[in-house]
């Protein structure tokens, strides 16, 4: 599988992670940090106590998600830490998802990092009402 794609589509996704950011609005207590030169176009921010936040949008399966991963140097955040960036980075009147996935498609480039995934689809966030039957 290439994780190559195409000059546009970068331009593209890197246009829509750009904007996403400008619309987030203030970021109390996290400070936007350069990215190294393999996450051009993405965009990462640190907040005052510790946690690193990256953001990217991009396109899978034909549908624009928003990816944001957050880490912690020493130790793996905590579900606040996760609900927090959620708030700030996806906002609440989004759904995100955390992917468990299958072993074959498992990446682990940091041992200290979880990730959040929201469509950005205007049908809806890609996810059923799991919550019908009142059990979230």
């Amino acid at each position: 599988m290439s994780l190559q794609i195409s000059g546009a589509e970068w331009q593209e996704s890197k246009r829509r992670t750009d904007e996403w950011v400008a619309n987030l609005g203030a970021l109390w207590g996290w400070l936007e940090q350069p990215v190294h030169p393999m996450l051009e176009g993405q965009r990462a921010f640190l907040h005052r106590d510790g946690r690193l936040v990256v953001v990217n949008i991009g396109q899978h399966d034909g549908r624009w998600w928003l990816h944001v991963s957050v880490s912690r140097a020493k130790y793996i955040p905590s579900y606040e830490d996760l609900s927090d960036v959620k708030r700030e980075f996806v906002g609440n009147r989004m759904q995100a998802v955390q992917v468990f996935a299958r072993v074959e498609r498992h990446v682990n480039i940091h041992p200290h990092c979880l990730h959040l995934w929201a469509s950005l689809e205007p049908e809806g966030d890609g996810l059923p009402d799991f919550g019908k039957e009142g059990t979230i």
